[in-house]
């Protein structure tokens, strides 16, 4: 799966789909995860966020660079906030999360390889052999 196929997928299901970065804010975005010990973004996050500046369907959400401003509704926080506000619980360290729905956590490493975490207790419970499908599984989950 590609990039630009889980876009397609996801918006023909409803998903709402926010402006994308500027490769300046995503150098950023990089130096600053690394700065707070934070897996730097794996080569499918840096396509992501070349067409996107992060998703949303229903519950969803995979986080962007900044912070997405909804109507009517409570932001999205930037993927750098979300992590340093969960960067105390040991079981996630050396992971960077990258989505959330109602259900569960979704993280990635420092070699790319993403992760399911239960919702309540961070642990593990999901590998992913493809990022794209933790993704949609991510957004999915969100909609049920």
């Amino acid at each position: 799966m590609t990039c630009n196929e889980i876009l397609t997928a996801m918006t023909s299901r409803g998903a709402k789909i926010y402006t994308p970065p500027s490769q300046n804010q995503i150098t950023l975005l990089n130096a600053s995860l690394r700065q707070h010990r934070f897996a730097l973004l794996p080569a499918f996050m840096n396509d992501l966020y070349k067409c996107v500046g992060g998703l949303n369907l229903d519950t969803g959400y995979i986080f962007g660079p900044s912070e997405i401003v909804r109507q009517n509704a409570t932001p999205i926080p930037d993927i750098l906030t979300i992590n340093k506000d969960i960067s105390t619980y040991k079981k996630i360290s050396g992971m960077t999360i990258f989505g959330r729905n109602d259900l569960f956590w979704f993280a990635y490493d420092a070699f790319g390889i993403c992760y399911m975490l239960d919702n309540l207790t961070l642990k593990p419970l999901r590998k992913y052999d493809d990022p794209y499908r933790a993704i949609t599984d991510c957004l999915i989950a969100g909609k049920v």
